[in-house]
């Protein structure tokens, strides 16, 4: 996309926020600050200390026979919300992550409409909104697929091919304007060289090594 037309988009996804926010106001409903029926996630920090072990482990080996290492939605979860949103400076809030299979997972969380006003250079006009609405939720729920790269060096790359907005779907081009850098980096992870592939089966993320 040219960036002429990644600012349009930012403009239009931008207003169209602070559009349905003003008419929300007055009592109607809107599709793209709704709340989403978001399915609770139980974690424990026994699961984000094993999830941490085993990519620790992972990283650690050089040589040796082939190996193949399960990372539960619940481990991987606990890494989200307890390590990895954290240790990245991700502006995300209540992150999620589904495994669903075919290689393909999703993630869920919020962002403060306020903040993405900010970043889309929209703030003055955001500024005539109620006080309370500034911190107002604004939920994304994207769907990607996972692949390995095999150019060096090696990533995992998640491409997003669906973005929910709340209730309302969207382009999905329109993420990088949504989200702030770190969490745009969730999107691409570096790998050891001796990783072979990752693959999504339901519920579960399966890492194979090289021998």
């Amino acid at each position: 996309m040219k960036l002429g037309c990644a600012g349009c988009l930012s403009t239009v996804v931008g207003l169209g926020l602070l559009a349905v926010a003003l008419v929300a106001t007055v009592g109607v409903g809107s599709r793209l600050l709704g709340q989403p029926v978001v399915a609770p996630s139980v974690t424990t920090a026994a699961d984000g200390s094993r999830a941490q072990q085993k990519l620790f482990d992972l990283t650690r080996r050089r040589r040796g026979a082939p190996e193949t290492v399960v990372i539960t939605e619940a481990e991987l979860n606990a890494l989200l919300t307890r390590h990895l949103v954290e240790a990245r400076g991700v502006q995300l809030g209540a992150p999620t992550a589904r495994l669903l299979g075919g290689d393909r997972l999703e993630l869920m969380g919020y962002r403060p409409l306020g903040r993405i006003l900010e970043e889309m250079s929209l703030a003055s006009v955001g500024s005539v909104l109620p006080a309370g609405w500034w911190e107002r939720p604004v939920w994304l729920r994207v769907g990607a697929h996972v692949r390995v790269e095999e150019r060096s060096p090696r990533h995992l790359r998640l491409d997003v091919d669906a973005l929910v907005v709340g209730r309302q779907r969207v382009p999905a081009l329109a993420l990088r304007l949504l989200m702030d850098p770190g969490g745009v980096g969730l999107l691409r992870w570096p790998l050891p060289s001796h990783i072979e592939s990752v693959t999504i089966e339901p519920g579960r993320a399966i890492i194979r090594t090289a021998s």
